[in-house]
């Protein structure tokens, strides 16, 4: 019996809805009833999705900007260039950035790049271009500032740095999204 006026509810509502009426111009189900325990629910729902309001996000984007070339052997020895910044009030964020970057002058340039929060790095990704052709490198990650502080995108090319001129970074975009660690 429950499942014919399940069916007989279905069919009504969507009947209504295809004539253009208004919900609100049928009587609410009658309680206990499939029908009345699912806009209980729907009810419930939208009141926690009220509650919660909107998700705080923050996002920079960049042009053109200049990568350090590099001769040392190890990355950790390297200078590394700011491609983009975000100053973030304390708490946690799922964080995730991606740039293209290539060398216009030498031939083929390996690319390493990190997300980097004030108590060090939480993420790298490395790419290699060779000649004219951008490599995009892609990022993400899940940080935790106990204070405000600045997230970067950070990056620095292969050599030979004495070369004169950078390599370039460009199409960067670096966003944070406020989260609550489960």
């Amino acid at each position: 019996m429950t499942r014919v006026a399940s069916r007989s509810w279905v069919g009504l509502a969507l009947a209504v809805a295809t004539a253009g009426v208004s919900f609100d111009a049928i009587s609410a189900p009658p309680a206990n009833t499939i029908p009345a325990q699912i806009a209980e629910l729907q009810a419930q729902v939208a009141a926690l999705q009220g509650a919660a309001g909107p998700v705080p996000v923050w996002q920079a984007t960049g042009g053109v900007v200049p990568v350090k070339r590099n001769d040392a052997t190890f990355v950790s020895e390297w200078t590394l260039s700011t491609v983009a910044s975000l100053a973030l009030p304390a708490g946690s964020y799922l964080v995730v950035a991606k740039t293209a970057v290539q060398d216009p002058i030498v031939i083929a340039s390996t690319f390493v790049c990190f997300l980097a929060r004030p108590a060090g790095n939480f993420d790298e990704s490395v790419g290699y271009s060779v000649g004219d052709e951008p490599v995009t490198i892609a990022l993400k990650g899940v940080v935790t500032l106990a204070a405000p502080g600045t997230i970067e995108l950070r990056c620095g090319a292969t050599g030979p740095a004495s070369t004169s001129g950078d390599a370039e970074a460009y199409d960067t975009k670096l966003v944070a999204i406020q989260a609550a660690l489960q």
